[in-house]
């Protein structure tokens, strides 16, 4: 900025013949050069013309402040700008990772779905299969149905056979237990039927060798003189003398 030279001083007149002349004298250290130009203004004008210089500079020192103001607001909101863009190509970045990840991701999808498709068809077809055998099995129902009061019948007459059979069963077991203390009793029997038929044979062959003992008694008894004499003995005692094949027992 330009500062306006100065000098202040008063305007001399002087008087010539027919004219004035005015005179301004610089004096001191004036700060002017040799032949320089000057222009000559009255105080008030010089001061109107300061006080214009003054706003202007005001004007100009507002307007730089201004524009160190907008300055840094530019590079403030330039800062700013550069970061959003970097914010953004970051972003952009992420997006189109995303963007390449969701195309990975619908490609599964479209395999997982197409998959299921192959899954829905497969369950229709057998969705299918099973409505058919439903219907059968319908069929079956009814027919069953049908013959439910013949079969009810037939199971309650096979559920009173069952019971006859199970007292028969009853009755058997109980025959049974008595068939099995006959065949004890029946075994003991025999064994003392064969014990008595024993001792009845041991009592026979008894009473044979007692009565043939009595009889060599009385044989012996009517020896004559002479079977005394001559030591013959009777034939009964020569038989009960001979061994035999059984004894008493």
């Amino acid at each position: 900025m330009v500062k306006l030279a100065k000098y202040q001083t008063k305007v001399k007149c002087y008087q010539r013949k027919k004219s004035k002349q005015y005179l301004i004298t610089l004096t001191g250290n004036h700060g002017f050069k040799n032949d320089e130009p000057v222009i000559i203004l009255s105080e008030a004008d010089f001061k109107e013309l300061e006080n214009i210089s003054n706003s202007r500079k005001n004007q100009i020192l507002d307007l730089e402040a201004r524009l160190t103001e907008l300055e840094d607001e530019k590079d403030h909101e330039l800062f700013l700008k550069d970061h959003k863009i970097k914010n953004l190509e970051e972003s952009l970045d992420n997006s189109q990772n995303q963007v390449k990840d969701l195309k990975a991701e619908l490609k599964d999808l479209e395999e997982i779905r197409q998959g299921r498709e192959n899954e829905i068809s497969a369950l229709n077809n057998q969705v299918t299969i099973y409505k058919t055998k439903v219907k059968t099995l319908e069929n079956e129902v009814k027919e069953f149905k049908e013959n439910a009061a013949e079969s009810d019948a037939r199971v309650k007459s096979l559920e009173q056979e069952l019971s006859t059979a199970k007292v028969r069963i009853k009755e058997l077991e109980l025959m049974e237990d008595q068939a099995s203390k006959f065949k004890e009793l029946q075994d003991d029997h025999n064994r003392l039927r064969n014990k008595h038929d024993h001792l009845q044979e041991r009592l026979r062959t008894a009473l044979e060798e007692i009565n043939q003992q009595q009889k060599v008694i009385s044989d012996l008894s009517n020896r004559g003189f002479i079977d005394y004499i001559t030591g013959r003995l009777p034939k009964s005692y020569k038989q009960l003398s001979e061994p035999k094949n059984e004894g008493i027992k």
